[in-house]
């Protein structure tokens, strides 16, 4: 689930990491590499970044009802249980939190104060105090002023186990441990309602302590873990239902697996935002088409699909009728997202180091990225970190090529045949690329039984410790461009727990947990060689996951809907500067 492109750290000078560019679909060739451009980000300085309004979108006119189209519901709308892309690019509409990423279009990107007035002060010059203010005029959907204190409630409610699917960075952070929350478990059952380590002065000042330096802060406060939630409007796991809007837009009906309806949060003051607009009156999304359901839709855009945008990719079946289409190709959304998709192996299950290792060597990346829909879907990967990572470095532990190699597999597996269960998320794009890998891991001697799991409930079944499957995808992203958000949450063995797990391999090597608990202290520029570097060691002595692919968007908007682009934060189209036209 996350992402960035390269970042500079506060009192730093911008750095800049590798972008793969858009890759021509060249049909059976799976081999073909994209080129490089540099894309960068930085935090803002100057406060001035951080205040509203927005910059206005050129030709953008206010009105309509936008409709998106995606195939199930999301998992959570709850803003600290919310870690995945989709749901967190429709949380942008009614959620708001103490920094955000700004996206240009243009590469750039830059991180502002969102509720704050700046990305965090740096109290010390350590990186062990952050001190956040906030703006003047924030408001929820009710017209009632959102303060400190409930962005500390906000935080302190992720501390709950029953609400831990979320983002854990700050948590672990505050408590200077993984397991966070062995003693304070949030603000149910007598938990206070401001988490320890962080402190409120008056209605507009927050702020964090921690024990050791956490430079990365003013990134992690960009996740729904600083959401503010009123103590009056918690809900507990029913908050997933109906969360509190601070945003422009406010949800007005939830169907759970039918349909979601947002419409203006009046009370929402555009002065007070650097990022967002509100140019439609409603968004309807709707749950149910399937990708070439939703594609066809919006290739025909009749009636309310002229204003429809789709979630799911095109379908590898559509792709050359968009492709082949000027008119239709002009309303084609495509790029390199900075995802890399990945076999997770549950090493609890599959605890032979040969076995994993034979895993990596029978995959057929090739099959499985023709499935997708070819090279403008995504290119092969073999590392965990995505080139579009600083530091990023380019290494194959397992050199099977393009399309596998079973003979290896077979040398390694001695003869063995395994019996593995792979797990998927139950939707048609997934039913296809399962197929694939069944028949590329058998061919090596493995037995293979897919098991679908319903898409809705999908990362909460894998992130259980005790589930029951040996395999399984998860598509992960950095939550900004550093190791720290991408190797730390997900081969940290020392932050598994029940439920609610990023460590989907459930890998815990003493050797990787120390190296992560040093090179998570550092800025981001000075560890990132050696967050690359440890991508390596993992693969090579653990083999935990099989990489895949660094994946592509590809989707499509109706002929009146305006604006939708990709998303360089959360690799998925956004929707806060959408217009429609009449």
């Amino acid at each position: 689930m996350r992402q960035r492109m390269a970042v500079a750290v506060l009192g730093a000078v911008a750095l800049t990491a590798s972008v793969a560019a858009c890759s021509k679909n060249t049909g059976t060739d799976a081999s073909t590499q994209s080129k490089h451009k540099p894309q960068s980000s930085t935090i803002a300085m100057d406060p001035k970044d951080s205040l509203g309004p927005a910059k206005p979108v050129p030709g953008a006119v206010r009105g309509g009802t936008f409709h998106y189209l995606e195939e199930s519901d999301f998992e959570h709308l709850d803003p600290q249980r919310n870690y995945v892309v989709d749901a967190m690019s429709m949380d942008q509409l009614y959620i708001r939190t103490l920094t955000m990423f700004s996206e240009t279009g243009d590469g750039k990107l830059t991180l502002v104060g969102d509720l704050a007035t700046t990305p965090g002060k740096d109290v010390k010059g350590d990186c062990t105090q952050w001190r956040y203010t906030l703006k003047d005029g924030l408001k929820y959907e009710d017209g009632s002023p959102i303060t400190a204190a409930d962005v500390a409630y906000g935080v302190a409610r992720s501390f709950s186990p029953t609400l831990g699917e979320g983002p854990t960075y700050i948590q672990r952070w505050l408590a200077n441990s993984d397991d966070y929350n062995a003693t304070y478990k949030g603000p149910y059952d007598g938990g206070a309602k401001t988490p320890p380590g962080v402190t409120v002065d008056g209605a507009k000042t927050i702020t964090f302590t921690f024990a050791k330096p956490q430079c990365d802060l003013p990134f992690a406060a960009s996740l729904g873990t600083t959401a503010p939630v009123p103590p009056s409007k918690d809900t507990g796991t029913k908050y997933d239902r109906r969360p509190f809007a601070s945003g422009p837009y406010k949800i007005d009906k939830y169907l759970r697996g039918t349909s979601l309806t947002l419409v203006r949060n009046k009370y929402w003051d555009p002065k007070t935002d650097a990022v967002r607009h509100d140019y439609f009156d409603k968004l309807v999304a709707e749950f149910g088409p399937d990708n070439v359901q939703q594609t066809n839709r919006v290739i025909a855009s009749n009636g309310d699909d002229a204003y429809a945008t789709q979630y799911e990719n095109v379908p590898a079946s559509l792709l050359p009728k968009v492709t082949g289409d000027a008119s239709i190709k002009k309303r084609m959304v495509q790029g390199l997202s900075p995802f890399v998709s990945y076999l997770a192996i549950n090493t609890q299950r599959v605890t032979d180091l040969n076995t994993r290792k034979a895993l990596n060597y029978a995959l057929d990346r090739g099959a499985y990225l023709q499935a997708r829909g070819g090279n403008l879907t995504g290119q092969p990967a073999t590392s965990l970190e995505s080139p579009l990572t600083i530091g990023y470095q380019k290494y194959d532990a397992y050199p099977g090529g393009v399309h596998g190699d079973p003979a290896k597999a077979k040398q390694l597996l001695g003869g063995k045949k395994p019996k593995l269960v792979y797990a998927y998320s139950n939707i048609s794009a997934n039913q296809a690329t399962a197929v694939v890998i069944k028949n590329s891991l058998e061919r090596a001697g493995f037995q293979i039984v897919l098991k679908p799991v319903d898409s809705s409930n999908y990362y909460d079944n894998i992130g259980t410790k005790t589930n029951p499957y040996d395999l399984y995808i998860n598509t992960w992203a950095a939550d900004w461009p550093s190791g720290s958000s991408i190797i730390a949450p997900l081969f940290n063995g020392n932050t598994i727990r029940a439920k609610g797990n990023k460590d989907y391999s459930y890998l815990n090597e003493p050797d990787v947990n120390a190296q992560i608990e040093k090179l998570v202290a550092q800025h981001a520029e000075e560890a990132a060689p050696a967050w690359a570097k440890l991508d390596e060691t993992i693969m090579t002595k653990y083999a935990p996951v099989v990489p895949i692919i660094n994946t592509s968007n590809v989707t499509l908007s109706g002929t009146k809907c305006k604006n939708v682009v990709l998303s360089q934060v959360l690799g998925t189209p956004i929707f806060y500067n959408v217009y429609l036209t009449t």
